[in-house]
């Protein structure tokens, strides 16, 4: 998935920036900086499923809300993520995702442990394709 982490926007937080030709890659993109942010996907076994819908007024408060779900749940089960499987309507502007993951535990590569996202710097836009800029409070 097409995302970068950026070094010089916030020195506290963690910030990236997700591309996607689509807003199911734009989501898929933005999803997987998320969980890589909290855990190496790798070490983690896929034996728990939560599903994922959202709706919303815009692209930009969907994108959000979904993300901000996945650190939702990561807080309420303790649970971080091997995959998260994303499909948006872009005309109905709703999200329903698949995530994959298992409980915290000491076998797992953990990295930071994020806490939202914020407003700072938050775009989404599109030109030739889409685009989003993300920080997230750690």
């Amino acid at each position: 998935m097409p995302y970068k982490f950026l070094e010089d926007v916030t020195t506290a937080d963690i910030a990236f920036e997700a591309t996607g030709k689509t807003l199911t890659e734009l989501f898929s993109a933005a999803a997987q900086a998320v969980i890589d942010s909290m855990a190496n996907p790798l070490t983690i076994k896929p034996n728990i499923t939560r599903e994922i819908h959202k709706k919303e007024t815009s692209v930009e408060k969907l994108l959000f809300e979904f993300l901000e779900e996945l650190i939702y749940l990561k807080d309420k089960d303790g649970m971080v993520y091997h995959d998260v499987k994303v499909k948006v309507d872009e005309k109905k502007l709703e999200v329903n995702a698949t995530a994959r993951g298992d409980s915290i535990n000491p076998k797992q590569e953990l990295r930071q442990d994020v806490k939202a996202v914020t407003m700072h710097y938050y775009t989404v836009e599109k030109k030739e394709e889409w685009k989003a800029r993300i920080v997230l409070d750690i």
